[in-house]
This record gives C-alpha cells, sequence and structure tokens, in this order.
C-alpha cells in the first residue's frame, strides 16, 4: 500500500516519507573494522613498453578503519522544515533510492609484495603502504538480516617503507622512483554482511583495486593491482 501524500502539509509529508523509508537503515552511520589479506600483481613494463613476467603475486596484510553514512539519512530528515526535506518528502521514490546508497571514509594499511627469479637470482618486494579511501554504493537487503553491499572505490596510498631483496642482498624502495610517489588506485568492493543485532553486524568482503596509472622512470614503468578478502565489523548508531 501506497501512502498519499498529503497537499500543504509538509510536517505529515515528511512522516509519511520517514514511515516509508526508515525501515531501510535503522542507524544512518556506523564504524567498520576489517583485517584480511592482500594478493599483489605487479605490472612492470621495460622502458620499451614490453611486459616483465618474472613476477609472481605475493600475500601481506590488510587493515582498515572507515566510516560509513547513508547518502540519504531519512531520520535526520523527518528533523528539518528546508526546502530539500519538503522535496524529498514530495518525491519519495527518489528518496528511497538514495536512502539505500552509502559512502565511506576510511584509512587503510597496506602490505603489497610480489617474489620472482631472474637467471637462478630469486628477488623479493616487501612493501608497506599507508592509505585513505572513499567509496560509494548500494546496500541491499536479501533474506532476513542479511545485506549485500558494493561500492566504487578511490584511494591514494603513501609508502611508509619497503625492501627489495635481490640474492642475499637488500636493497631500500623508500629511495626508488617507481615507489615513492602517492599511489592513486581505483577498484570495486562487494561486502555481505550479517547483521547480528541492532547495533552490531559482521561482514565478508572481497576487494579489487589497481593504479590509475602506472609509474614510469627511465627503467620502465610499474603498476600494481591488490585483490583483497577481508573479515570484520560494524558498529552501528554511533
Amino acid at each position: 500500500m501506497l501512502y498519499q501524500v498529503p497537499k500543504g502539509s509538509p510536517s505529515r509529508a515528511l512522516l509519511c516519507a520517514v514511515l516509508l523509508l526508515c525501515f531501510q537503515c535503522s542507524y544512518a552511520q556506523s564504524w567498520k573494522w576489517a583485517i584480511g589479506n592482500n594478493i599483489t600483481q605487479y605490472a612492470f613494463k621495460t622502458s620499451s613498453g614490453i611486459p616483465v613476467d618474472m613476477l609472481k603475486p605475493s600475500s601481506g596484510l590488510h587493515i582498515q578503519l572507515a566510516h560509513e553514512h547513508v547518502l540519504l539519512d531519512t531520520v535526520r530528515l523527518i528533523s528539518k522544515f528546508s526546502k530539500s526535506a519538503i522535496f524529498f518528502s514530495q518525491n519519495l521514490k527518489i528518496a528511497k533510492v538514495m536512502s539505500y546508497f552509502t559512502y565511506e571514509i576510511g584509512l587503510k594499511y597496506d602490505q603489497w609484495n610480489a617474489v620472482g627469479d631472474v637467471q637462478q637470482i630469486a628477488f623479493a618486494y616487501q612493501t608497506d603502504f599507508l592509505g585513505a579511501q572513499i567509496g560509494l554504493g548500494p546496500t541491499i537487503p536479501i533474506y532476513r538480516g542479511w545485506f549485500i553491499s558494493t561500492k566504487g572505490l578511490l584511494s591514494g596510498h603513501k609508502l611508509l617503507a619497503g625492501n627489495q631483496l635481490v640474492g642475499a642482498r637488500y636493497y631500500s624502495l623508500t629511495i626508488d622512483d617507481q615507489f615513492t610517489p602517492i599511489k592513486f588506485l581505483w577498484g570495486y568492493h562487494v561486502e555481505v554482511v550479517k547483521r547480528i543485532n541492532t547495533q552490531l553486524s559482521a561482514f565478508a568482503a572481497y576487494q579489487r583495486m589497481q593504479t590509475t596509472s602506472s609509474t614510469t622512470t627511465a627503467t620502465g614503468s610499474l603498476g600494481i593491482q591488490p585483490t583483497t578478502i577481508s573479515f570484520g565489523i560494524k558498529l552501528s548508531g554511533l
């Protein structure tokens, strides 16, 4: 049954909006903590543009803290007597679609590692990056407290520490022009969420990212493509 929005009565219209929409998200914001594993592919090309395939993906730690917020907070909508509040109360379909979308801002710690060998000489890359990330996408209820969330992501990462092992020697990557610039990445994130109670949820997530452009130096170019599997919790209403 669809509620009819009474004309000339903004307060009653806003009440109808809340009755229709507030069930979409019991709490408009939440804090997320996640820990997981990165499997990182390094994409090297020589200065002449030839791909170097001697590198193999390796695993590394992933830790994230993020703040997630509903794009349109219907609870706050009812508390405001403004033009935007009246607009959404009179356009419930638009408000309902927007109430499904969430955005997040977070901090990340990532280890992006790789191994390889050439002419029987083994080498490895071990790196620690600190980054900031933003994301936007819908969260859809699927069944009795289960939700699926997808987001498009954009992040920037700065190298904190890194070493390259060649044979029996280590070389610092903090002075390597292919690693020292800020790395900008884009990608997507898929999350399956189970609500445990009104404030606590648990989730498992899959994330795929890649650098927006390769870092080019005189010796070639470097792109990074991490795939992340993580698990975490959400605390809502804080």
